[in-house]
């Protein structure tokens, strides 16, 4: 019965031995198996075929004698001379060999298995008369295994048997053969495992050595290292591993990045109101300036730009974790989307901005979206619109159906926006500078929500140059798969 016990701290012991040699362990465990394995197979495979192989000749010797006893009885006419000599039965077999050798002078000469077992058939062979009774050799209790009648003119006149080896003894000449054979397949068995050690030893380092490279590597990641990098090598799985952690450590640096520059504009962005609203209560504390209606509309204007401020940046960190709740269901885009514009069209008039709608003729486009979500969207597209562009100016909001999405387009006048700024208008904290600055209220978040909100459904977004001077902004939202369609102009 297996001791648990000893098994469990044997395998204890394992997790405190490194790759390499858990590689090597294994790898030689393999090959020992598999040459032991091979080793009893050929073993037992040879001393089989080598068995059967002394059996034919041995039945080839029965026939040959047999045939030299038809002619001893074709010439004596009975065995009683054989039955009473036995050196007869001896010169007869030895006779027949000799004849047997001399018919094959011709072939290359080779180890009989006839000479080297002659002693032990003879004394498996046995002659008996038709009765069954021992003309010589030696009868055991049970028949011969082997046993041919012999026939003279037709006529019975006894029977040739020979009792089939079931083994080797250790003395005889083919038991030392074997042995031979065995302690050859031993040596050869041996100098495969030294091999294979040294070949598990080999690939085991090779093996490890990327593995090494990646532990490193990793110890210089969680250090802080970003800028580390291992050399992808191969297609297999540690080519594919090694992959893998380029794309995490290049994730990580670019987050790092990003960290540290968005910890640096919400420092900028939180200072700018703070030292405002400081400059103004220190004024007043000093005697400066008074505690009139203008001055505290002032600090109340600084606080509700902080107000804003954090209340977007907390929108953002909400939309980046997920954490914002989605209630998708079918919507018709154009009723919100004219809500929405009916909503700031008296804005839009007292900027002095005109708000043009060019919407499809379908009655109902739908899309599988979060309604209060999608609001916030046009909201903070048209606040941006309201912030930077100049009057007398104009947006156009356009709708197009591009199958399999819905084509929103916010299209406005100048200014515009240089081309190096494009990629970066929906990075958090981002600003284009001399157009959108602090005394327009802008805080650089609001696109980087809209661009979580149509990721969030599954859409894309797209700043590019307006034909009119301005900044266009193209949004793309999946159409709901069973989307009314109906008077299509």
């Amino acid at each position: 019965m297996i001791d648990s016990s000893r098994l469990s701290q044997y395998f204890g012991f394992m997790p405190s031995f490194s790759i390499r040699t858990k590689l090597l362990i294994a790898i030689f465990l393999a090959c020992s198996i598999a040459v032991t394995a091979a080793l009893s197979f050929v073993h037992f495979q040879f001393r089989y075929t080598y068995l059967e192989f002394v059996r034919q000749q041995e039945t080839e010797h029965l026939q040959q004698l047999r045939a030299a006893l038809m002619a001893y009885y074709a010439k004596h006419g009975s065995w009683d001379n054989l039955k009473k000599d036995r050196r007869q039965w001896f010169l007869l077999q030895r006779s027949m060999r000799e004849q047997a050798e001399a018919d094959s002078t011709d072939l290359p000469p080779a180890p009989s298995i006839n000479r080297l077992t002659q002693f032990d058939v003879r004394r498996r062979t046995v002659l008996l008369d038709v009765n069954h009774q021992v003309i010589q050799g030696i009868q055991l209790k049970d028949p011969p295994d082997l046993e041919y009648k012999l026939e003279w003119n037709q006529q019975l006149v006894g029977y040739l048997g020979l009792y089939q080896r079931t083994g080797f003894s250790e003395s005889s000449e083919d038991a030392k053969f074997l042995e031979k054979q065995n302690k050859t397949l031993f040596i050869i068995a041996l100098m495969t495992l030294l091999g294979s050690i040294l070949v598990a030893f080999l690939l085991a380092r090779q093996l490890v050595r990327p593995i090494q490279r990646l532990r490193h590597s990793t110890s210089e990641l969680a250090d802080g290292n970003y800028a580390t990098r291992i050399a992808e090598v191969g297609g297999d799985e540690l080519g594919l591993l090694s992959s893998d952690f380029n794309q995490l450590a290049q994730r990580l640096q670019h987050n790092e990045q990003a960290r540290q520059q968005w910890i640096q504009d919400i420092a900028h962005e939180l200072r700018t109101p703070l030292s405002i609203l400081r400059g103004e209560i220190e004024a007043i504390q000093d005697g400066i300036n008074q505690a009139d209606e203008s001055t505290i509309h002032s600090l109340h204007q600084e606080a509700l730009h902080l107000q804003r401020l954090v209340e977007d940046l907390y929108t953002l960190s909400m939309s980046d974790s997920g954490a914002l709740t989605y209630h998708k269901t079918a919507v018709d885009l154009i009723k919100v989307l004219e809500e929405s514009l009916n909503q700031f069209e008296y804005s839009f008039a007292e900027a002095g901005l005109s708000l043009e709608q060019q919407l499809p003729t379908e009655p109902q486009i739908l899309i599988q979206a979060d309604e209060q979500r999608l609001q916030q969207l046009f909201h903070n597209l048209l606040k941006n619109t309201l912030r930077y562009t100049d009057a007398p100016g104009k947006l156009i909001v356009a709708v197009q159906l591009q199958e399999p999405f819905a084509a929103i387009r916010f299209t406005d006048t100048a200014p515009g926006v240089p081309d190096e700024a494009l990629p970066h208008l929906f990075e958090r904290l981002f600003r284009v500078e001399n157009s959108r600055n602090r005394l327009t209220g802008g805080s650089g978040i609001g696109l980087s929500i809209c661009h979580n909100i149509v990721e969030a459904h599954g859409g894309s977004i797209q700043a590019m140059h307006s034909p009119l001077g301005g900044l266009q902004i193209l949004i793309k939202l999946p159409l709901k798969n069973l989307m009314k369609k109906t008077n299509r102009g």
